[in-house]
């Protein structure tokens, strides 16, 4: 049998990030000022496009590149992302990552770009002040730190690891409705992971509170950056010996075992099972496709 290589979408970032060169603004300035370089716009969580010419890089134009962020590098080219606080061009559009995903313009192997991009920027919106002493932090090392200038405390990145959990029993697979999920919705379940814990205990806590099931071993399939706003989903496999359910209804408002062919039906486009699979950019869709 041929195996599909299923790539998550957002883990396809195929950028050099440069951290060899981050601490050196004056490299990093004269790479912002090369007629080659790129720049990847947001405003607010919104990116920015031209829908007429099909782009969404820019090359230096009227915007501030002060406070641009350098991604990496790829064949030569150097890639930042920028918040722009302005008003932007008439002719320019503005679109959510999640809607923008949908359009014909995004090539799906920069799909990890903008998620990186993505992430950084909403963490440095709400990481404006030093969590020790409260000052408002200054960015550096090329948008990958903010110093604090009063206590000196740096502070780096941050991501929150998801735990994303294939339930099976037997050819029959777990999927859940969490309670703000629109209607016929379905999904793996997950849950945060909690501090001092690992990814296999997060697991097994997380699925015995969403739907009172207790794990058997937990198996590390595959992983994506989430950008909303800079969360790790890391997927597993878990099987369990009961498909006896009892659901925390502040979490979950319906959880079905489907059996693995109707599964691949759903895949497939079938309608008539009354289930809606998680969108393509979602790793819990590429978990049902790597099971099935």
């Amino acid at each position: 049998m041929i195996m599909k290589t299923i790539y998550p979408y957002f883990s396809q970032n195929p950028l050099n990030r440069l951290d060899e060169i981050r601490r050196n603004s004056k490299e990093v300035n004269f790479l912002k000022n090369l007629e080659s370089s790129l720049f990847l716009l947001f405003s607010n969580e919104e990116i920015i496009f031209d829908k007429i010419n099909k782009k969404y890089f820019f090359k230096k134009g009227d915007f501030d590149t002060s406070k641009a962020i350098l991604l990496g590098r790829k064949n030569n080219i150097n890639y930042f992302t920028l918040n722009i606080e302005q008003n932007i061009p008439k002719y320019l559009s503005k679109s959510s990552i999640k809607d923008f995903i949908n359009t014909d313009i995004l090539e799906e192997n920069q799909s990890g770009i903008i998620a990186q991009a993505a992430a950084i920027l909403n963490w440095h919106k709400s990481h404006q002040f030093c969590s020790s002493c409260g000052e408002k932090t200054c960015m550096s090392n090329s948008g990958w730190k903010r110093d604090c200038p009063s206590c000196k405390k740096e502070h780096f990145p941050r991501t929150d690891p998801v735990v994303m959990m294939l339930v099976t029993y037997d050819d029959y697979c777990l999927l859940g409705r969490g309670v703000n999920f629109e209607k016929n919705r379905y999904s793996c379940l997950a849950g945060f992971m909690e501090s001092g814990e690992s990814i296999e205990n997060a697991a097994k806590r997380e699925l015995y509170e969403e739907v009172g099931l207790v794990g058997e071993e937990v198996e590390y399939i595959m992983s994506q950056p989430w950008p909303f706003p800079y969360s790790l989903m890391i997927g597993v496999h878990v099987e369990v010996k009961s498909k006896k359910l009892k659901l925390d209804p502040n979490e979950i408002a319906d959880a079905k075992w489907i059996h693995k062919e109707d599964i691949k039906q759903i895949l497939n486009g079938n309608e008539n099972h009354g289930v809606l699979l998680p969108r393509k950019m979602a790793i819990s869709r590429n978990l049902l496709e790597f099971w099935v």
